[in-house]
């Protein structure tokens, strides 16, 4: 039976078309690593045109679902292919390391990475929004060292992480923003004899605005991984720190010492 599309539908064609494609890599009629049907079968199947057809494929390969390969033609991606595993409790203490014209470490697949946030550790001191407040059990407004950092980690994967180190932690250390001029915190605080293992992990998947979409180079609809660890020793909060990852890319692995309940 022809599959049909509802020519009086809102819906513009292309769009109908691409979510009849969906459906079929979805269900395995089109299974991964398979050469796309040609356009012209396309055409013919659906009973559409080459521009509809087109802006279909278009969109699939936007959202990941398709690949052009240059001379061969184009392919149902496999969509854990480029995923890399990422060590959940290693999070806090990678050390990120990038170039503006996307050089990098690591494997993993290339995109192209606009940095509009510094690649090394930037710190200054902000007031305790009421979110960061609640984490650091601070008062609102309390002026708190934030260390924001951009770039690729050790697992290839672009990523934005911040972090925010308790009022009292910074003075009982003598903590000064120059001692974080190229350490990332957690680092540091390990290095001063901190390790901060208890506390809570919270994971939430987020559509990223569009500052965020931009610089870990996000494609169109597809989400990102946001991880908040709030370290603690001796039940006092430390620090609270916070990765973006993009969630295409992105395995997250926690292993049985996992910080959480």
């Amino acid at each position: 039976m022809r599959p049909t599309l509802e020519r009086d539908s809102p819906v513009p064609l292309y769009q109908q078309l691409a979510g009849h494609l969906r459906q079929d890599i979805a269900e395995g009629r089109l299974p991964t690593g398979v050469a796309f049907p040609s356009e012209r079968k396309l055409m013919a199947r659906y009973q559409v045109t080459r521009t509809t057809v087109r802006s279909a494929i278009g969109l699939l390969k936007q959202e990941g679902m398709v690949v052009a390969e240059h001379g061969a033609g184009s392919f149902v991606r496999d969509p854990k292919a480029d995923r890399r595993l990422v060590d959940a409790t290693q999070l806090s203490s990678a050390r990120l390391s990038a170039s503006p014209d996307g050089d990098r470490t690591g494997s993993g697949p290339v995109r192209s990475f606009r940095v509009i946030a510094p690649i090394e550790p930037a710190t200054r001191r902000v007031p305790a929004t009421p979110w960061i407040s609640g984490l650091l059990q601070v008062e609102v407004g309390t002026a708190v060292l934030l260390q924001e950092s951009v770039g690729y980690g050790a697992e290839g994967i672009p990523s934005l992480r911040r972090a925010w180190v308790h009022p009292r932690v910074e003075r009982e250390l003598g903590l000064a923003e120059a001692d974080l001029d190229g350490q990332w915190l957690p680092d540091l605080l390990a290095s001063r004899g901190i390790t901060a293992a208890e506390g809570e992990d919270v994971v939430e998947a987020m559509m990223p605005a569009p500052d965020l979409k931009r610089v870990l180079a996000v494609p169109d609809g597809v989400p990102v991984l946001q991880l908040f660890r709030v370290m603690k020793q001796d039940a006092l909060v430390v620090a609270v720190i916070e990765v973006h990852l993009p969630a295409d890319l992105t395995t997250l692995v926690f292993g049985r010492t996992t910080l959480g309940r």
